[in-house]
This record gives structure tokens, C-alpha cells and sequence, in this order.
């Protein structure tokens, strides 16, 4: 009896082993995810602040109260929580521009707290307003579908944030890295390798990884093959 259950629990812990695996696999491609988010509130913010155009003063009123809030949470759940729910009460009310970046706002906060399907969904409503912020939105989205083993729309997304940045010598191949991580999970190491020579090549500038050293781990691998 004992002896029919060690397979079992052979296979149990096996499956365990493969789903953590995979959950670091996939961290691992969104690895940015944090600092691109980072950097779309500290834009957002910059922007409702120095050059927004008016529209609805009470709208304006809301969305700044849920501002203030995020501002000063200072990590704390709760008033996390309290921002993301004045957010969303924002962008559900109407079309205004407040009202656009509410979801916007809604959605970072929800990547954050994990809700990839709620976050994606305020993505899909969001408008389009200005180069940086639309690129950092559809790499949002992206992570979104990497978390949730959606790899072509992951890629779909890259490619867009890619195209929006591309006079941009950090952004761009920063969103390309992420295109490049899911071929390398997914052993596609000559695609990965093409994206990773093309980033040395068109971007020379970009510092935040050391190209070379994952141009030569894609070699090796693709002679491993």
C-alpha cells in the first residue's frame, strides 16, 4: 500500500516543482514590470500637475483627492486601497480626460495587487494620450499577459510599446528585452538572439542590461540545440 502512494507523491511533488518553476519563469520576463510601473505613476503624476487642462472640476477634485491619497500611502495597503477606489469611481464616470487617466491609474495599482484580468480591462478601455505614457500602458498590459501565460498578446503588446518608443534610446530596447526573455523561456533562443543583436546594433546607448552577455548566452545555447 505504502508503495503505490511514493509514485504518487513522486508525481504531486514534481507538479509542484514545475508550477513554481513556472512562476519564477514568468517573474523573471516581467522583471521590469515594477520599474516601468514606477515610472508611468511618477509620469502621470507630473503631468496632471504641471500641465493637465481642465475639464469637469469635480472630476478634477476627485481624481486629485485619489492623487493625494496614492501620494501618501507610502506603501500602506489601505490607503492604497482608498486610492484605487476613488480611482475607479473616476473612471467610471464619463469620457474626460480625468476620467481617461483614472483608468490608467486604476490599472497600475491592480497590476501591482495582482488582479491581471481587472487590470487589463481598464488597459482595453484607456485612450491613447502621448507617446510615453501610451508605451508604458500597452508594456503594462504586456506583463499582464505574461503573468497569465497569454505570451503572443504579451509580445503583441511589446511590440506596440516598442514601435510608440522608438526614437526612444531606453525605452525601445527596454521593451524588446521583455520579447527577447519570453522566446528565451520558450527555447526559441535564435529569435531571442536576432532581438538581443538588434538592440546592440540600433540602440548602442542603452545601458540598463549587458547585451553582450546575453547575445553570447543565446549562442551557446542555440549550439546546445
Amino acid at each position: 500500500m505504502e508503495n503505490s502512494k511514493k509514485p504518487n507523491n513522486q508525481v504531486n511533488e514534481q507538479a509542484e516543482q514545475a508550477a513554481a518553476l513556472k512562476k519564477e519563469q514568468m517573474i523573471k520576463i516581467a522583471k521590469f514590470g515594477t520599474i516601468a510601473v514606477i515610472g508611468i505613476i511618477a509620469i502621470v503624476l507630473i503631468y496632471i500637475y504641471a500641465f493637465r487642462n481642465p475639464a469637469i472640476e469635480s472630476t478634477n477634485e476627485a481624481i486629485a483627492q485619489a492623487d493625494v491619497l496614492l501620494i501618501k500611502s507610502n506603501g500602506d495597503s489601505t490607503a492604497i486601497a482608498n486610492a484605487l477606489t476613488q480611482y475607479e469611481k473616476v473612471a467610471n464616470d464619463g469620457s474626460t480626460p480625468a476620467a481617461n487617466r483614472a483608468k490608467l491609474m486604476s490599472a497600475i495599482i491592480l497590476y501591482k495587487n495582482g488582479e491581471y484580468a481587472k487590470c487589463i480591462e481598464y488597459l482595453d478601455d484607456y485612450s491613447t494620450t502621448g507617446a510615453i505614457i501610451d508605451a508604458g500602458a500597452y508594456s503594462l498590459k504586456g506583463d499582464c499577459y505574461v503573468n497569465t501565460n497569454n505570451f503572443d498578446d504579451a509580445i503583441d503588446c511589446y511590440e506596440k510599446a516598442v514601435s510608440i518608443s522608438d526614437e526612444n534610446q531606453q525605452l525601445a530596447p527596454f521593451f524588446m528585452a521583455k520579447i527577447a526573455e519570453i522566446y528565451h523561456e520558450q527555447k526559441e533562443y535564435a529569435k531571442e538572439l536576432d532581438i538581443y543583436e538588434e538592440i546592440k546594433t540600433e540602440y548602442p546607448q542603452y545601458s540598463t542590461l549587458d547585451v553582450d552577455k546575453y547575445i553570447e548566452r543565446a549562442k551557446s545555447l542555440i549550439e546546445k540545440k
